[in-house]
């Protein structure tokens, strides 16, 4: 049976045409006394200048002085410099503090303050689609069971952007190289999202892709946490780092999982903030499958497969 979708749930659908080439996204959903409509959105790239807050914030860790009083409550650098900025503007301890403090406060102390360059993504009007020209509409997840990503996927009857860049339809679909079909994202008939592609695999007849998906796993550099945690003048904690984690030398990077942290921090009762400047993502790959070239549909921005995900399983794929 097929399945309906609220309008909401189709918001930020990514729609793609039968060639495999992406017109854009869906903006809202327009009705009509005898036609719907969907509005479709490209992102451009917006670049502009803005205050590096984290560079700010840095420069003025450096310039904290802990008192003896502060030393005597082990407070850390950065909890020091909140105080004094509350302090400064008057605000209550429940009072959140915002970019705009910093900011201020480096001006009064005649700190320059630092920029950046920053892109951000706009959205510009691409065209409309008629309900008419939608083959299939299908929200999917990828992923582990712990964190999945969902795919939002309009699928047209018509070559729409493919007529759009001007790219001639293909009637075969020629062989790739791992090279230009790495990372691609692959949709089957039906508009599910299958995974990535890996990269090009040998059947004993014919090529084929391999399929992936990504499981994110939040780890944390230790060599990064050193840096920031002797900023704080927090030399007990990273001795009991080297310590728990069996460490000979703070010359090396070490990578540890955020919930090997935590366990440090239960153990040994050392509790502390993990800034997000010593994160960072491992992306581990799980394969999924090896699809033989014939099942290949179209190439475009996203892979099109001919069949559908049952009946790849059915085929033992």
């Amino acid at each position: 049976m097929e399945r309906a979708y609220r309008e909401d749930e189709l918001l930020d659908s990514v729609v793609i045409d039968s060639e495999g080439y992406i017109y854009g996204k869906v903006g809202k959903i327009i009705v009509k006394e005898d036609e719907i409509c969907l509005s479709i959105y490209e992102t451009k790239p917006d670049e502009r200048t803005v205050v590096d807050v984290d560079a700010l914030k840095e420069e003025l860790l450096k310039r904290v002085k802990l008192t003896f009083t502060a030393k005597l409550q082990r407070l850390l650098s950065f909890e020091v410099l909140t105080q004094n900025i509350r302090k400064e503007f008057g605000l209550k301890p429940e009072e959140p503090l915002i970019d705009q403090h910093y900011i201020k406060y480096s001006e009064r102390l005649g700190i320059g303050i630092p920029y950046k360059k920053a892109t951000e993504e706009r959205k510009e009007p691409k065209g409309i689609v008629t309900l008419g020209e939608v083959k299939t509409m299908r929200i999917s997840t990828i992923g582990s069971k712990e964190r999945s990503t969902a795919i939002k996927v309009i699928l047209l009857h018509e070559p729409k952007e493919a007529r759009f860049r001007k790219i001639p339809v293909q009637k075969t679909v020629p062989y790739r190289s791992t090279e230009t079909l790495r990372d691609k994202l692959v949709i089957d008939l039906e508009g599910l999202a299958v995974g990535y592609v890996d990269s090009i695999v040998l059947f004993r007849h014919m090529p084929g892709i391999r399929i992936y998906t990504s499981k994110p796993t939040d780890s944390v550099s230790l060599s990064w946490l050193f840096r920031y945690l002797e900023k704080m003048d927090r030399p007990d904690i990273i001795e009991a780092l080297k310590k728990y984690f069996g460490m000979e030398s703070s010359s090396h990077v070490y990578n540890v999982k955020m919930d090997d942290l935590e366990d440090f921090m239960r153990k040994t009762k050392l509790t502390f903030k993990v800034p997000d400047s010593v994160l960072f993502d491992q992306h581990v790959k799980e394969f999924i499958t090896d699809i033989p070239w014939d099942v290949v549909h179209k190439i475009g921005d996203v892979i099109l497969l001919g069949l559908t995900l049952s009946e790849l399983k059915s085929k033992g794929y």
